[in-house]
């Protein structure tokens, strides 16, 4: 029986070990970037941006977005909306600082807030997003006062994604039933 050849020793690694040595670091330094500039969605609740200058997804930007409403919603504004962002809202075109202002207000309002994302289809820079939040109606929306039910708003919204940031975006969802529900109207 032939006797095996000695292992030659990591210290003068050859040409092709070296490219593999190189090759297993780089791997391993893209598997550390990855962790820190994985989108919100797979991050804490307590996380909602990535590292300046990182490249996400549209997807990721919608993601991080609306996971943003579990967390610093007003940070989630700054972060992936545009300050030249294109609004169509429930009621039509609006403004962006009337978006935020308005959801600020509906989430200090409804104790035990939450938003649910249940599903996101993205075809280029257009992002779909299926969601509902609700909570229990502990504080004035829209100069309803309190009401103590639980409310619950669903919609899905668009956002056409540019640069890292939604540049338009459009909602249709259950507005007027979430209103008639604040108010006491059995309709």
């Amino acid at each position: 029986m032939a006797a095996k050849k000695p292992i030659e020793a990591a210290s003068d690694p050859t040409p092709s070990r070296r490219r593999m040595i190189g090759t297993i670091t780089g791997l391993g330094a893209a598997a550390a970037l990855a962790t820190v500039a994985t989108p919100a969605e797979a991050q804490s609740q307590e996380s909602y941006g990535a590292p300046s200058g990182s490249r996400l997804s549209p997807r990721q930007v919608a993601a991080a977005f609306y996971a943003s409403y579990n967390g610093d919603l007003a940070a989630g504004f700054e972060r992936y909306i545009s300050k030249d962002l294109v609004l169509h809202g429930f009621d039509g075109p609006n403004e962006r600082s009337a978006w935020v202002a308005g959801d600020l207000e509906l989430k200090a309002s409804l104790t035990g807030y939450r938003l649910d994302v249940f599903d996101q289809i993205t075809e280029g820079t257009k992002v779909v997003t299926r969601w509902s939040l609700g909570g229990v109606h502990t504080g004035t929306i829209l100069g309803i006062p309190p009401s103590g039910r639980e409310v619950h708003l669903s919609g899905i919204s668009i956002d056409r994604v540019v640069g890292g940031q939604s540049v338009e975006h459009w909602s249709e969802g259950n507005f007027g039933r979430f209103l008639q529900i604040l108010r006491g109207e059995n309709t």
